[in-house]
């Protein structure tokens, strides 16, 4: 059975996705709130994308609790045809892309060049993201033993040694003060390059994942047992990001571009906001999941068990009948409201894959469209592109998934299912 809670989250991640995509765009209006939402708190994103990749492959992996053997042949073929061949398929297609609309000379189809371009994600800026799946796909045995090291020992504190790692880890990879320039050249694309292969950047969220798969109930449980201090610490991990680029600015003189490149999930304080968005948004939309079951077709009605907190509110006074009219639609207009994010999100994560192949391409057109008319980004004008964005991706994304069913050939190439 599918953990709607999980899948839905792909739907807020592509959303993250996007805004981070966009936020290029929020340069020109030098708005530092626009920025901030887009380049910054939509960073969540990435590392919860490897959170959502850690559950999959504990909830289908059937002999982790067990410790029987791994079948590592049958799990690769199955991955390499589910991510490794759409990842092939859009790099190429990315490549012949910019191949057409670029001078000649910016894109080489000489197979060592090519082998290059897909070795490191390099055929378009969003595709690094399938090269660190693949090699979380490959190495999984490694993350596979350590799961269960973990399930049978202190969880806490394994986890906070792992947490600990994270921080130095992240931390060394992101600041290493190498000069890597008089390397041999091999050497040197390894190295300038480790961001986009080594799975080791986001092991904790990954193996968090993992933990949630196994302990889904406790897990849930949890959360709603110390919602408050789940909120507060979502809240808290926004309040630090937020200061730090605000002191960033206004203190030591950083651009907009330097708060990207300095605030992203791999530092101290994305990596505190990635943990308490993806145990926030957990909470969220087990609650969302909940209010909108609540609603009958349309939203028009409740389950009372949910009225109960606004009649209280309601009593102790003298004339109860319409407040309590008023609250029972204030409740209802709730689920109904509940029920249409939910239905939003639930579309959103249905196409999520679809959509990060093709939201590049568009965003593409978007911007050489607003470069040839003149067009000068402001925050508004952003706003409204991000929209377009997210509208036109998800239109695409159906018009492609209807395509491909008449195409099976062409669906396992760009899905990766049969």
């Amino acid at each position: 059975m599918r953990n709607k809670i999980i899948d839905n989250m792909r739907g807020l991640c592509m959303l993250g996705v996007i805004g981070i995509h966009i936020g290029s765009l929020a340069l020109a209006p030098n708005s530092f709130t626009l920025y901030l939402l887009l380049e910054i708190l939509s960073r969540y994103s990435v590392p919860s994308f490897f959170f959502i990749s850690g559950y999959g492959l504990a909830c289908t992996d059937k002999g982790l609790l067990a410790g029987s053997t791994l079948n590592y042949i049958d799990f690769m073929k199955k991955r390499l045809r589910g991510a490794g061949l759409p990842y092939v398929s859009w790099s190429l297609f990315y490549m012949l892309y910019f191949w057409l609309i670029l001078p000649p000379g910016f894109v080489s189809w000489e197979p060592l060049h090519v082998a290059f371009v897909l070795f490191f994600g390099l055929g378009c800026y969003h595709l690094y993201f399938m090269v660190i799946l693949l090699w979380f796909y490959g190495t999984y045995p490694l993350w596979r033993k350590l799961l269960r090291i973990i399930i049978h020992h202190n969880h806490a504190f394994m986890l906070v040694l792992l947490f600990i790692f994270q921080l130095l880890f992240n931390w060394w990879t992101t600041h290493p003060g190498v000069n890597s320039s008089t390397w041999s050249v091999l050497a040197k694309n390894f190295f300038d390059y480790r961001l986009n292969y080594l799975p080791l950047h986001y092991l904790l969220i990954f193996i968090g994942g993992g933990l949630a798969a196994v302990y889904w109930e406790k897990f849930l449980a949890l959360l709603h047992k110390y919602a408050a201090g789940v909120i507060a610490l979502y809240l808290a991990s926004i309040g630090w990001d937020v200061y730090s680029c605000y002191d960033a600015v206004k203190s030591k003189g950083y651009s907009l571009l330097d708060l990207a490149n300095t605030y992203h999930q791999l530092s101290p304080q994305g990596l505190v906001y990635t943990i308490g968005s993806i145990l926030f948004f957990c909470l969220a939309l087990d609650w969302l999941e909940r209010k909108a079951n609540n609603a009958t077709d349309m939203g028009t009605s409740c389950d009372t068990t949910d009225m109960a907190p606004l009649e209280g509110s309601c009593r102790g006074t003298t004339n109860m009948a319409p407040l309590e009219g008023s609250c029972r639609r204030k409740a209802t207009e709730g689920c109904a409201l509940a029920a249409l994010i939910y239905k939003a999100i639930s579309v959103l994560s249905a196409y999520s894959m679809l959509i990060y192949f093709v939201h590049p391409l568009l965003l593409d057109w978007i911007t050489s469209a607003a470069n040839y008319f003149g067009i000068i980004m402001t925050v508004k004008k952003v706003t409204l592109a991000y929209v377009l964005l997210v509208c036109g991706s998800l239109s695409l994304s159906v018009l492609l998934t209807r395509l491909f069913a008449k195409c099976s050939t062409a669906k396992l190439l760009f899905t990766g299912k049969r």
